[in-house]
């Protein structure tokens, strides 16, 4: 399994999500959670890990 470490920022006008790492090990994304989460002082941003399949993620929604 794959997991994503997601950054995602929310202001009062826009809400932002990117991937900042991935690996296949979860003990080293919960180390860059908590490096990334020690380091970040905006209120806006907060870090997530999600797991992701192997499988091909597919989008439904052109994106413009």
């Amino acid at each position: 399994m794959i997991y994503l470490i997601i950054e995602k920022y929310k202001s009062e006008y826009v809400e932002r999500y990117d991937v900042k790492k991935y690996t296949k090990d979860l003990k080293e994304a919960n180390k860059f959670l908590s490096a990334l989460s020690l380091l970040e002082d905006s209120a806006n941003i907060t870090f997530m890990i999600v797991p992701m399949n192997d499988t091909p993620l597919v989008l439904k929604n052109e994106v413009a």
